[in-house]
């Protein structure tokens, strides 16, 4: 079959390989749908990443049909929609033994050190594949891996009524925070982004939004001190861009939350400084990570479903497996460009 390999980091190329054999537990699926994220870039380039096992086949937002199943398999029938939770866990280390499968020390995932979706079928565990609903398409469905992962962020930051929370970043996480956080506990939720076209789905799903202007912080200060003049609850930080997160801290409130969703992959070092972590002791605030997820693709499915979530918008570019490296150009230059997608 037909996939996209990567020997090396930043040696990737689209070749044949053996087609995966299924299992008495496994499913085989016809991929229809595969989303490109950061860690396709990662993959792409020569710094490669950790959890990478080489000769590597990327991609773990997924969506096809089944095409075939194993003898114990009996959810799902072949010719089914599916999507596919690509995180898995060992079940016998310490973590796992602590209902703590999230921090797995033996972690694996399709499309990391498992071969992944951007090929013409894949392998998964009978356990880890989910129908999709009937109202959601196939390039939908590839987005259930990031909004499952926003759903463990927001039982990371379970927010008590009348709270208000701040969301940055209006990438595909922030725009899918900004509506769980809208449809959440909270009072009041805002989400800051630069761009108008992505500020602009969250408007019409009825999300609050501030625009950022990274020439003139002063302007969105300025329209959180209106929104928020006794400061947030808890702030959500998607874009891992220290600039704006210096801009904002002032306005979490003494005990508030903050929250690093999104991660840092800038190779320009900055300072922190000193009087930073003497605030957040002082005002005893909690600085929160939030990775990954286990267990939440069926909650995730369920908001999609049911509009509470809406990604069909996210859909802006879709190339075929063979262009993928110009899929993946768009990617990382094109910033209108929130999910590009490849249906082999």
């Amino acid at each position: 079959m037909k996939a996209l390999v990567y020997e090396a980091p930043g040696k990737g190329k689209i070749t044949d390989i053996s087609m995966p054999v299924c299992g008495d537990d496994d499913v085989i699926i016809k991929i229809e749908s595969c989303g490109i994220c950061k860690w396709s870039e990662l993959a792409h380039n020569s710094s490669g990443t950790s959890l990478a096992k080489y000769p590597c086949t990327p991609g773990h937002e997924f969506a096809g049909t089944v095409y075939e199943k194993g003898k114990n398999v009996t959810a799902v029938e072949i010719g089914d929609a599916v999507t596919v939770d690509n995180a898995t866990n060992c079940g016998d280390c310490y973590y796992c033994r602590n209902d703590q499968s999230l921090y797995c020390e033996n972690f694996a995932s399709i499309g990391h050190n498992i071969q992944g979706g951007f090929a013409e079928y894949v392998k998964a565990s009978k356990d880890k594949v989910f129908l999709i609903p009937e109202n959601l398409s196939f390039d939908e469905a590839t987005v259930a891996e990031p909004v499952a992962c926003a759903v463990h962020c927001m039982d990371v930051l379970d927010a008590k009524t009348g709270e208000n929370v701040l969301v940055l970043g209006v990438g595909p996480h922030g725009l899918i925070l900004g509506q769980l956080c809208h449809h959440s506990n909270a009072q009041k939720a805002v989400t800051i982004g630069g761009l108008e076209n992505k500020l602009q789905i969250l408007r019409e799903c009825g999300v609050p939004v501030i625009k950022m202007d990274r020439k003139d912080y002063s302007i969105h200060e300025e329209a959180i001190k209106k929104e928020f003049p006794h400061g947030v609850d808890a702030i959500i930080d998607t874009t891992g861009y220290w600039p704006l997160v210096q801009s904002v801290f002032k306005f979490l409130k003494k005990g508030g939350r903050f929250i690093q969703y999104g991660s840092y992959h800038s190779s320009e070092d900055f300072v922190i400084p000193p009087s930073w972590f003497n605030e957040i002791h002082y005002n005893e605030q909690k600085y929160i990570g939030v990775s990954c997820q286990t267990f939440c693709f069926d909650r995730a499915l369920a908001y999609m479903a049911s509009g509470k979530v809406k990604v069909d918008q996210f859909i802006t570019h879709k190339f075929s497996l063979d262009d993928y490296f110009k899929a993946l150009e768009v990617n990382r230059t094109d910033r209108e460009a929130i999910k590009v997608i490849i249906n082999p």
